[in-house]
């Protein structure tokens, strides 16, 4: 047979148990009755072994009883929800000045710092950085090839240029120095126009921008670029007038004046200025860039001036990373 609980004892209108029922009570697990069970208190209204609650339930007392109902409730924690990264309910980690973020506190994907860099740059620090030579002329290459197409049709204007030129002196034949220096004049125009159109393109490559033929074009400082070049290739000639060399330092001081042009919207003056600058900061890296396109070009001419069709674009493009590079610390990738 199964014994049969004992009755739940009532509670009086004080909230208490009835005393004579309390008395046959057996003990329960975490309640153990006393010896000398202690007499309330005048005016507390409770039976031995009870203390009052503040829920108006019965509370034991006694040796090992579990003391309930008198001690401050602390209210419950907020908890935040929990956003994927970083402990839960506090948000984004924060990332540490000048290293990355620590596992498991990476940004969700779509936040803005979770963006990758813009312009194709690996990093882009404060400052100038290192040239590497042959990185410039392997970037030069993957570049070209991998949008040839365009840079075989600019560069093949040069060729028309060059055509065109000697067409007109055949016709003209001139026969003073006036009219063969403004026909030399026009030409030259034309091919620092085409110089700066691939610098253009070589910039928008650098951006990580594949250009079309279309784009080599798009530049409105077409005086400034002009202005620029008839500076650099006065004073190259001057140079070049009192002594070879001083030609050749001319020339290789204002190799990065058109880039100032056309990136930085630079005036012919400012842009001459600052590409002497960048030159003398950094001479022997752009010295080992200038004999490297030197010899690019050289073997681009042995193939019957055809290679020229490749050289020209590689070396355009190596020479705009190495701008890229010595200007801003700023490394484009493939």
């Amino acid at each position: 047979m199964t014994e049969t609980p004992p009755p739940v004892p009532k509670e009086s209108a004080a909230g208490a148990a009835d005393p004579s029922h309390a008395q046959g009570v057996a003990a329960r697990p975490g309640q153990h009755e006393s010896q000398a069970p202690p007499v309330p208190g005048p005016g507390t209204g409770h039976a031995p072994n009870e203390m009052a609650g503040s829920a108006g339930y019965p509370q034991f007392g006694g040796p090992g009883a579990t003391q309930y109902g008198n001690e401050s409730l602390d209210p419950p924690p907020v908890i935040a929800p929990h956003t994927g990264y970083g402990p839960q309910g506090t948000g984004p980690s924060p990332t540490p000045p000048g290293g990355m973020p620590q596992p498991g506190t990476m940004p969700p994907p779509g936040t803005a710092s979770a963006q990758q860099p813009v312009y194709g740059y690996q990093q882009v620090p404060m400052g100038p950085g290192t040239l590497d030579v042959g990185q410039a002329l392997s970037y030069g290459w993957a570049k070209f090839r991998a949008n040839p197409g365009p840079w075989v049709g600019v560069t093949a204007v040069g060729v028309l240029i060059y055509l065109a030129f000697l067409l007109v002196v055949q016709i003209a034949d001139p026969t003073t120095m006036l009219p063969l220096l403004l026909i030399c004049l026009a030409a030259l125009a034309g091919v620092w126009l085409l110089q700066a159109a691939m610098v253009r393109g070589a910039l928008y490559e650098t951006n990580d921008t594949p250009p079309s033929f279309g784009s080599y074009f798009r530049f409105l400082n077409a005086g400034n670029v002009l202005l620029t070049a008839l500076l650099a290739f006065s004073l190259t000639v001057l140079g070049s007038a009192l002594c070879l060399v001083p030609g050749l330092v001319a020339g290789v001081l204002c190799i990065f004046s058109l880039h100032y042009v056309l990136d930085q919207d630079q005036g012919p003056f400012e842009a001459l200025k600052s590409s002497f600058t960048l030159v003398i900061a950094n001479i022997w890296q752009v010295l080992l860039l200038v004999l490297a396109v030197t010899v690019v070009t050289f073997f681009g001419l042995l193939l019957c001036g055809i290679g020229l069709l490749v050289a020209g674009p590689v070396t355009i493009i190596a020479v705009t990373y190495a701008y890229r590079v010595l200007d801003a610390g700023a490394y484009p990738t493939l």
